[in-house]
């Protein structure tokens, strides 16, 4: 696993979605970034070139090696993507283990199958994303919201030190979505990085170190200190801030 990270991106371009992003990415300690914006953005495309799913001109290098230079079975032992619920669509009725064990199979030889290992850590990710009980259901007969957090377990049965998510709780209650928010602060806090495209700010105010901003595919902010003025420019709205009894801020929308 990789010692290290940091993401150096310049000049990154995606035909007619992403215009001239510059971004340097250096979190030794681990992170939580909340990837922010408007609907068509470029949110989900900037995740998607960050894993080498997205063909791109510029540069992105993971620790300095450009990410066309990885193979994608070195890459995927260092970075793991969570897609929206929205794209995942199966058409197999496999059941919920089966699934999740996909995340694990792409890791191994192909002809080696999973050990005992294996089996552990994705019980043990079923368990902390909470969808043990439905491990032997069958995926279609599952809601949104469940089919959900089955992609979560299985982002994190890959056990990576890079996860980057895309809108990881559209489809959940709030308490399953504060449950997710905690489960990525912890492994943040362990030194993993997340890079989380979010909508609910208000929610993920409590959890990030870092926010990136793009409107229109391009870069319009990255720091520490979010505040109204940079959702203003984001949302074109005004905002109202209030903090939060811990001393948080809250965003109102107005």
């Amino acid at each position: 696993m990789l010692k290290k990270f940091s993401f150096e991106i310049k000049n990154l371009c995606v035909k007619n979605i992403l215009y001239d992003i510059n971004l340097n990415l250096n979190f030794p300690d681990g992170a939580f970034i909340s990837l922010i914006g408007q609907n068509g953005s470029g949110k989900t495309t900037l995740l998607r070139a960050l894993t080498g799913l997205q063909k791109y001109s510029g540069s992105i290098k993971l620790n300095n090696v450009e990410i066309k230079n990885y193979s994608r079975r070195n890459l995927a032992g260092y970075i793991t993507l969570m897609q929206s619920s929205k794209n995942f669509n199966p058409v197999h009725p496999f059941n919920v283990k089966e699934i999740i064990s996909m995340s694990r199979l792409h890791l191994k030889n192909l002809f080696s199958g999973l050990n005992s290992q294996d089996e552990q850590i994705i019980l043990n990710s079923a368990k902390i994303a909470g969808v043990e009980k439905f491990l032997l259901r069958n995926i279609m007969t599952l809601s949104d919201g469940e089919k959900q957090l089955i992609l979560f377990a299985g982002v994190l049965a890959q056990e990576t030190q890079i996860i980057l998510l895309d809108e990881p709780t559209s489809a959940l209650d709030p308490d399953k979505s504060l449950k997710v928010f905690k489960i990525l602060r912890e492994l943040a806090n362990n030194g993993k990085i997340i890079i989380a495209a979010v909508h609910d700010l208000n929610i993920s105010a409590g959890f990030s170190d870092y926010y990136i901003g793009l409107k229109n595919g391009k870069l319009l902010f990255n720091g520490k200190n979010l505040n109204a003025n940079i959702l203003k420019d984001l949302y074109n709205v005004n905002f109202e801030e209030y903090k939060n009894k811990s001393g948080g801020l809250i965003w109102l929308a107005i």
